[in-house]
């Protein structure tokens, strides 16, 4: 039977358990809280995460990081992006040759602008990366409603492989060697997802919110080939299909955090008082400062930033966006 580590058991975490489980495999888990370790152990339930799910018998759950590195060679790390290097720091000491991390969160590292890849091959010089993303919240998959996503490894055996162990008739991975383009993808789309949140809240109509999705996708685009990553993947599940997600409905926490600021005009009192995981607050500015070392305009980026950090109001970055000079369609 395949053996799966996972570092990290909030909501995805609890989701990917299960997942990897119903295909087959038997679950180590990681978690911080006693309580969550000791709840899954005895009653087979994430009362703090998840307490409706079931939990599968192959799931187990320990507060010792190194015994899940030592159980399998397969670990997901399903951490908040910017904790990921610190857990990596941790992981450190127990990393084997054969060991491989499925990068599970999405986002680009706020400090350093760095892909979590990139973050992973610093700590971590030498250990072997894949890249999990994709349209799927977290309580679907766990439903078993039919989700499909994208695993990416520089390796494409290395890739299919982990699609034949995680997929199941209700989780349906694609696979790419293309490692960039789900990064970038997954991103990037939570900063469109406020955009189009914005645009919603304030009353701006759906021809907007389309065409703010639409011109987004340019901008991953554009992004993800200049560092190498390829259009075609990112017309996919974790480019295109993950941005229609996130940027048209209300359980998305960058929407609906979107959506607030809208309605309010303004974003400063929104996010000092925020306390849900908004990861486009943190992406927003790192991914400008990628785009800028390479060169790349993103101008609906940037005026999502202008927006939540800057003061700009609603009106200012409609009409900031809507004078810049026409140009073809493309790319």
């Amino acid at each position: 039977m395949k053996k799966i580590g996972l570092i990290g058991t909030g909501v995805w975490g609890t989701a990917l358990a299960v997942t990897a489980a119903r295909a087959g495999c038997t679950v180590l888990t990681w978690a911080r809280e006693e309580e969550v370790v000791r709840d899954i152990n005895a009653l087979h339930v994430n009362r703090m995460y998840m307490p409706d799910l079931p939990l599968p018998d192959a799931i187990r759950a320990t507060n010792d990081i190194g015994e899940v590195m030592a159980f399998a060679d397969v670990v997901l790390v399903s951490i908040k992006a910017q904790f990921n290097r610190c857990v990596f720091e941790q992981l450190k000491p127990f990393v084997r040759p054969e060991t491989l991390l499925v990068l599970c969160a999405k986002g680009i590292e706020d400090k350093t602008g760095m892909l979590l890849s990139e973050v992973a091959a610093e700590v971590l010089p030498g250990v072997k990366t894949a890249i999990l993303s994709g349209p799927g919240f977290a309580h679907e998959v766990a439903l078993m409603k039919p989700t499909a996503t994208t695993i990416a490894c520089s390796d494409l055996a290395t890739a299919q492989a982990l699609t034949e162990m995680l997929g199941t008739k209700f989780f349906r991975p694609y696979s790419t060697t293309d490692v960039i383009s789900p990064q970038i993808g997954g991103s990037v789309k939570n900063v469109l997802a406020i955009a189009a949140g914005i645009a919603e809240g304030a009353g701006l109509g759906d021809n907007a919110r389309a065409a703010l999705i639409t011109r987004g996708l340019n901008e991953m685009i554009r992004l993800s080939k200049a560092l190498g990553g390829h259009a075609r993947t990112m017309m996919g599940m974790c480019g295109l299909g993950d941005l229609i997600l996130t940027a048209n409905c209300t359980q998305s926490r960058n929407f609906s955090f979107g959506y607030e600021v809208g309605v309010a005009g303004r974003a400063q009192a929104l996010i000092e008082t925020n306390t849900r995981t908004v990861e486009g607050l943190s992406t927003c500015p790192a991914v400008l400062k990628r785009a800028a070392e390479v060169g790349i305009d993103m101008p609906i980026c940037e005026t999502v930033c202008a927006v939540l950090f800057d003061g700009m109001n609603i009106q200012e970055a409609m009409e900031d966006l809507l004078s810049r000079p026409f140009k073809d369609e493309g790319f």
